[in-house]
């Protein structure tokens, strides 16, 4: 039975109902006939036990006798040359009560239990597909659904079957994974505006303290003329520099907000000819740093793919900026490219990343060093233009610090 149900589920749905349909019919069939057999050589049985018969007077010829009888009876010899009619509805006549009955209950089978089988089987037939094909995965998808709906994401449909339903519960699975995907980047993004909402709030601080100490100052003491004029003025001026650094910062955070709405628009690139543009760039920004710049461009074919140039030059630019401020003597830029997925590392010979800087480089507005006036965006911009094109960021530490960029980029065939 295991092995049935094996084969049958293996099968499509309209083949397995087909088929189980043709078992069925061959069954009831058969059945149907060896009852029919059995039930007809009952009846005859029942209706050669009759010895009395209708014994004819003498006539000339048979074919008298054959006027004279009904179309269901017919003309045998009987005892001592005699001939006799031998009538179905005599011999029925002359049944005793339990032959009678027999002989009813035999007819009648003959027309109820094909019938009823008829019945059974299609029920029998019908049954075994929902049970063999239907049920489980109906099942499966009926308490998927209901996870689903509740939010629970974190199970798996699974029905090994290759059929529609097998089918079907894949396809399920399938959308299951992309919402638990869909939920947790929510989550992730969710999480980050969380922790950006909390970091502008902490980095706002600072310039607004200033700024209301400033305002307090002049309001209690230019009233009362404790203030001098090169005072008053040196005040003035670092309000507006507070002022300004707020400015800045409104500015740096509308970027951060805007970068989700940036579009990518990959175009024809020459890919080797993309880096060799930006060597001399990036070699006299290091020389005014009095640092070394080297690229390594090696793994670099010349052809051309589908690439934004812009997004991947702005990315290269802030990785390149943030290693300027840690380098000790030398940049390096290193390139390759392989099955539609191009990397670029920079690395710096500083100190290297902390283990906090590891987890939260790429979150907006991180900074180790909080005395600083850098704003903490930049590896924040380039994480968010990597996973824009299909891409990733990651942060390590080789005798340095070590940022590499992957980006989807699929090779153009020449013609």
């Amino acid at each position: 039975m295991g092995k049935i149900k094996h084969w049958l589920r293996s099968m499509p749905l309209r083949r397995a109902f087909v088929s189980l349909v043709l078992v069925m019919a061959v069954l009831v069939a058969g059945i149907s006939a060896a009852t029919i057999f059995t039930c007809v050589n009952v009846q005859n049985h029942i209706l050669e036990s009759v010895t009395d018969y209708q014994v004819l007077p003498p006539q000339e010829t048979e074919d008298e006798y054959n006027l004279v009888i009904a179309d269901d009876e017919q003309i045998v010899p009987g005892e001592n040359g005699q001939l006799v009619i031998l009538s179905t509805e005599y011999q029925i006549a002359n049944l005793s009560d339990t032959q009678r009955v027999a002989y009813y209950a035999a007819k009648a089978a003959v027309i109820l239990v094909p019938t009823l089988l008829f019945v059974l089987g299609t029920i029998f037939c019908a049954w075994m597909f929902y049970s063999i094909k239907l049920k489980q995965p109906l099942s499966l998808l009926l308490q998927s659904a209901d996870r689903i709906s509740q939010s629970d994401l974190d199970f798996r449909l699974d029905y090994p079957a290759s059929d529609e339903m097998g089918e079907l519960c894949r396809a399920m699975d399938t959308m299951r994974v992309a919402l638990l995907k869909n939920n947790q980047e929510t989550w992730a993004m969710m999480e980050e505006r969380r922790k950006l909402s909390a970091s502008i709030a902490h980095d706002l601080r600072t310039p607004i303290t200033v700024m209301k100490g400033y305002t307090e100052y002049l309001s209690h003491n230019v009233p009362l003329g404790r203030i001098s004029e090169d005072k008053l003025l040196d005040t003035i001026h670092n309000l507006s520099l507070a002022t300004e650094r707020l400015e800045q910062y409104a500015d740096q955070v509308r970027e951060i907000q805007a970068m989700d709405a940036i579009p990518v628009k990959p175009t024809a690139c020459p890919l080797r000819e993309f880096f060799e543009e930006q060597e001399d760039e990036y070699t006299v920004l290091a020389q005014r740093h009095q640092l070394q710049f080297s690229m390594d461009i090696s793994g670099v074919p010349d052809f051309q793919v589908m690439l934004d140039g812009t997004l991947v030059h702005r990315m290269i630019d802030n990785v390149i900026s943030n290693a300027l401020r840690f380098a000790r003597r030398e940049i390096t830029l290193k390139a390759g490219w392989q099955e539609g997925l191009l990397t670029i590392q920079v690395h710096d010979d500083g100190k290297g990343f902390s283990e906090e800087s590891l987890r939260s480089a790429t979150r907006p507005f991180y900074k180790e060093n909080t005395e600083n006036d850098h704003f903490g965006l930049g590896l924040s911009i380039c994480n968010t233009l990597c996973q824009k094109q299909g891409g990733t960021l990651s942060l390590s530490n080789r005798n340095g610090a070590c940022v590499e960029m992957q980006i989807q980029a699929e090779k153009i065939d020449a013609d």
